[in-house]
């Protein structure tokens, strides 16, 4: 194959060269070619590459070393290779039709790694036979057909009857087929996917393998006709079929029909690229989804350019144009479309986007090799009359889309010859418009448009305008108007090259600014820039001095108002920001002696400007790599964290604007929906040109997290930021580097209790306090290392009181607002964790922190409480949650410690007479925190004795339930390993509770410990003695004698106890005292 590829490259274009009889692959479309060095555009075994373009322009024979046999195997049948297409052509259609419905069962089954290699040798193997057959037609067209006078009367062979025919058949079955196959917009996938085995073969799904032999009768197709027209030079009729007009069909007539359908499937696939194409992406996203497309395009190109010639049909671009210029007709006036083409949502925008990318494809020749050198065929009619569409809609055309159609139109000047009427009409468009925005709002300008530049800083955009090689980014970086000034330069340049100074005249005669007209001409430019350096820079600077005066004043007096847009005032003062950076000393006193920095302070870093003002600011200051570098060599070593503090806040305060509007109105809407569009495209933006900064980088890279370059969601970014910063205090060694991190943290927070304290206040914003609370948290628990440290711990303390336990909370008879209710619930686990870990890790052991995770425990275990003891309710208890996602981590255990001491000491005490309230709920959530969690005997010692107090107290039934469950889990906990020292501990903690209430509610007592004995009589038993103790104290201390009820009541409990039970009794029978 590759020999053959190779051979039919160099044919001449008027010789074949001797070529060896070996049989070669026919060509076809394949995007399966090894394009790593990036030299390769198409495959090997394409049109191209093969040669069998040049093959067709010339009329030589298709495949001069194919089908050389007196036999031919086509679908497995051998056949007659001079007669078979005579004698057979409607079997042979048959059984391609045939083969095709074959390859199209084979989408059914599923494509996985087992199955993929059958799948794709079986549909390789059908299309294969198919592209055969449709190369043998052409070779039997260019060899075997013979052309007969249809005037003669001679009686001819049946054969030569026959052939006559075989032309008329051949239109009929090309027709059927097109009809049979469909279009290819309507081809479910246009680019799937490909498997690669363990020796690096590529093995294509059967989807791939139709979709690819659909390209291939696209296109064989119009080379059959093509062919068919240039060997009988007369029109062939169709015997079956006619066109839409009502007329038969023809050879010629199909092959215009078929070239616009195709024409028409190109450019609906293109429409469904340019649907996902933003203006800024125009000229670097491909409007070809494989390089097969692309070679369909090329080949369209060579081939009816070529028939132009001899006036056969129209040239490429009257097609393509004819075609695009329905998309601007309305549907009611359209003419007949051959393929319904989806209306697309900007139909300037997609004719400039595809015009641009096809017209590349004429740099490659009929091999498909790019040759600079070779004439471009130009389409500026059709462009001028996209750019009068562009610039003369109704209500004005918006920056970004004609920054787009002049960055194409900048491109084909680059393509075609030169053309001054692009050049007057844009001319003329901004000798009107001047004084019109060129700004994009939701783009932050690369390099900060200036107000005033300086000589130095027009003499580079004069460079910038006249250089040859244009930068991919002009459409983010630079205005309409100096893309505008690019074509200028580039037009009259390309003309005076070729016309001498005719043309520059021509333009120079149009009204505009005739000392940058001068500037554009290259040969002159610099000499003109030094000659007015002096005067320019001292006219400069008064200017400058006159902004800051009177402008800047006014500037500043409006950071904190709402009086000029805030996207106005951020854009504003980042031009002042540029102008400080050039003209330093024009700026006034109280900005100097660092004018940049005195800036962004003012606009960037100050906590109290709006946050849509400081995040659109620091977007355009981080975007300038000058401004960035300037700032890194002025001494302002923080201007990183300064910034990244800055960020924090513009996140945090993203709802403080709904503030001022009842918090219901965003009741329907998501957190998203509740910030403005424009706010959070900013926020975007300034995340993702935050986290280019070295600081932030370094960070992730020490912590080893992986985040998102382009992150979507800001407030993701700032987790992921927060963790990081946590995780690589924690992989730190040294002390020095330890405490510097610390320091530089808090930086990175400034007075973050300032940002949130809006949303504490009596205006609720119900999404404000989701994000401040969560986002808190988050900082709680992952900088807990951080807060561990005594530089850091009054930061804590502080958010603690001021979140967690506000004067509010700290009224049990008030209810807080619901909000804030749910915002606390939602994060109060990360709050504990965090506070856990800072007091085991704490570098001074901190009686207040301990006390304030007691207090915070205290408040919250009562205020989420359900009103009755359902365990559902409970599992979602935010103090339970804080222990179960935890419960692995070795900290977390004091967490559980801290918990039970709490419910111990403000959930089962008795205050005199009163029980506690909500006593079955509290019983309840105790049961499902032992539940979730390992016990330990230390929390039983706690929390037994309340538990049995209930049971011997309390009569409500709930309360009775719940605390015997409570004891039989305790003790069946407690047995599982015990020991000796576990046992001694239980006894202890029931001895002391018969000592306590054994004189009044002995009775009570013996039932419990009845329930006791069922689960563990080992541990009654020990308690025999004091029972038996404490039995005879009582009838001691009354004075009358044996007490015969307690006497039974105690004797059935002993019958419980085995053996040791009844010598108890027998004893108690024997004593006499």
């Amino acid at each position: 194959m590759d020999d053959c590829s190779a051979a039919s490259t160099f044919l001449t274009d008027s010789l074949e060269l001797e070529l060896g009889t070996e049989w070669c692959k026919p060509p076809c479309f394949s995007c399966a070619f090894d394009d790593r060095g990036g030299g390769k555009h198409f495959s090997g075994e394409s049109y191209l590459s093969s040669g069998a373009l040049k093959r067709l322009i010339l009329n030589l024979d298709p495949l001069p070393t194919n089908f050389e046999e007196d036999t031919v195997e086509i679908f497995g049948i051998q056949w007659v290779t001079e007669t078979a297409l005579v004698n057979s052509s409607r079997v042979l259609f048959h059984l391609f039709r045939q083969q095709l419905y074959n390859l199209e069962t084979l989408l059914q089954a599923s494509c996985d790694f087992g199955k993929i290699s059958t799948l794709h040798c079986k549909a390789d193997s059908i299309r294969q036979q198919c592209v055969t057959f449709l190369h043998y037609i052409k070779v039997f067209i260019f060899r075997y057909l013979k052309v007969r006078n249809a005037e003669s009367h001679v009686p001819v062979h049946p054969y030569e009857a026959l052939e006559a025919q075989l032309p008329s058949v051949l239109v009929d079955e090309l027709q059927g087929l097109l009809l049979y196959i469909g279009h290819l917009s309507e081809l479910p996938s246009i680019n799937p996917g490909v498997f690669v085995n363990q020796n690096q073969i590529k093995l294509f799904p059967p989807s791939w393998h139709l979709l690819h032999l659909h390209l291939d009768i696209h296109w064989l197709v119009l080379e059959i006709l093509h062919m068919l027209g240039e060997k009988l030079k007369q029109v062939v009729y169709s015997h079956q079929f006619v066109n839409l007009a009502g007329d038969n069909l023809t050879n010629v007539s199909l092959f215009e029909e078929h070239c616009e359908n195709l024409l028409c499937d190109l450019i609906s696939l293109s429409l469904n690229r340019y649907d996902k194409v933003g203006p800024s992406e125009a000229l670097i996203r491909h409007h070809c989804p494989c390089a097969c497309i692309k070679e369909l395009w090329v080949l369209l190109i060579h081939l009816l350019d070529h028939r132009s010639k001899w006036s056969l049909s129209e040239s490429f671009w009257n097609w393509l144009n004819k075609l695009l210029k329905t998309l601007f007709e309305k549907s009611s006036d359209r003419r007949r479309p051959s393929v319904p083409i989806i209306q697309p949502r900007d139909p300037l925008g997609f004719s400039w986007w595809i015009i641009t990318h096809v017209a590349s494809f004429y740099q490659f020749d009929r091999h498909g090799a790019p040759d600079e050198r070779r004439q471009m065929e130009s389409n500026w009619n059709f462009a001028e009359e996209l750019l009068k569409k562009s610039i003369s809609v109704q209500d004005g055309i918006l920056e970004e889309q004609l920054r787009m159609c002049l960055h194409c139109c900048l491109t084909l000047c680059d393509f075609w010859e030169p053309n001054i009427t692009i050049v007057t009409v844009l001319w003329e468009y901004y000798s009107k418009n001047l004084n019109s925005s060129f700004s994009i709002s939701w783009l932050p300008l690369k390099g900060l448009v200036n107000i005033v530049k300086s000589s130095l800083s027009m003499l580079e955009m004069v460079k910038t305008c006249c250089c040859d090689k244009q930068d991919h980014d002009l459409y983010k970086s630079n205005s309409s108007y100096t893309i505008f000034l690019c074509i200028l330069a580039k037009v009259v340049k390309k003309a005076m090259k070729n016309n001498g100074p005719h043309p520059w005249k021509q333009v120079k005669g149009r009204s505009m600014h005739q000392q940058l007209c001068q500037e554009l001409q290259k040969e002159n430019m610099d000499l003109i820039a030094q000659s007015s350096l002096s005067a320019k820079e001292r006219h400069l600077a008064a200017v400058a001095s006159a902004l800051w005066k009177h402008f800047f004043s006014f500037l500043k007096s409006q950071r904190m108002s709402q009086i000029v847009p805030l996207s106005q005032l951020a854009d504003a003062a980042a031009d002042f920001t540029l102008l400080a950076m050039d003209m330093p000393s024009t700026a006034p006193c109280d900005l100097q002696p660092q004018p940049v920095t005195s800036m962004i302070q003012l606009f960037g870093w100050d906590d109290i400007i709006w946050p849509q003002v400081v995040a659109r600011y620091l977007s355009h200051f981080l975007q300038n790599s000058m401004l960035c570098e300037a700032l890194s060599h002025s001494g302002c070593v923080s201007f990183q964290a300064l910034t990244v503090r800055s960020w924090i806040r513009c996140i945090l305060q993203m709802y403080v604007k709904n503030l001022s509007v009842p918090d219901d109105v965003f009741v329907d809407l998501s957190p998203e929906q509740a910030v403005e569009k424009e706010y959070m495209e900013q926020l975007a933006e300034l995340t993702r040109l935050l986290f280019k900064l070295s600081e932030v980088k370094n960070i992730f890279s020490e912590a080893q997290v992986e985040y998102s370059p382009i992150p979507e969601d800001p407030r993701k970014a700032l987790v992921q930021f927060l963790e990081a910063v946590g995780i690589t205090y924690g992989n730190l060694q040294k002390l020095s580097d330890k405490s510097a991190m610390v320091t530089k943290s808090l930086e990175y927070l400034g007075e973050i209790l300032k940002y949130i304290k809006p949303y504490l206040g009596k205006k609720v914003s119900s999404a404000g306090l989701q994000l401040t609370y969560r986002m808190m948290g988050i900082l709680v628990k992952s900088w807990a290392q951080i807060f561990a440290t005594s530089k850091a711990q009054k930061l804590l303390f502080r958010i603690i009181d001021c979140l967690l336990l506000p004067h509010a909370v700290l009224q049990q008879e008030k209810e807080l607002p619901a909000p804030m209710l749910t915002a606390i619930q939602k994060s109060l686990p990360l709050y504990l964790q965090g506070m856990c870990i800072v007091c085991c890790q704490s570098q001074n052991p901190n009686a207040y922190l301990n006390q304030l995770l007691g207090n915070v425990i205290e408040q919250y275990i009562g205020r989420f409480l359900p009103a009755s003891p359902h365990v559902l309710s409970l599992g979602q208890h935010p103090v339970l949650l804080a222990v179960r996602n935890s419960a692995t981590v070795p900290p977390m255990s004091s967490l559980k410690k801290c918990i039970v001491q709490v419910i111990r000491k403000s959930y089962l005490e008795c205050k005199g007479s009163l029980l506690p309230p909500r006593l079955a709920s509290i019983l309840a959530f105790i049961l499902q925190l032992f539940k979730e969690t390992n016990i330990d005997i230390s929390e039983v010692e706690l929390l037994l004795p309340g538990i049995l107090k209930c049971l011997l107290l309390v009569s409500e039934p709930q309360v009775k339930r719940l605390a015997t469950e409570n004891l039989q889990y305790m003790l069946k906990a407690c047995q599982v390993g015990s020991g000796g020292e576990r046992a001694a501990q239980l006894t202890s903690v029931f001895r002391h509770f018969i000592q306590d209430y054994d004189t009044r509610y002995s009775y009570q007592i013996y039932n419990i410990l009845e329930t006791v004995a069922a689960l563990d009589q080992q541990l009654v038993v020990h308690l025999i003695s004091t029972l038996t103790q404490s039995l005879k104290d009582s009838e001691r201390k009354w004075g009358l004698g044996r007490n015969i009820a307690q006497r039974e009541a105690y004797s059935k409990l002993l019958s419980h106890l085995g053996q040791d039970g009844q010598d108890e009794m027998q004893r108690l029978e024997n004593d006499n005292t």
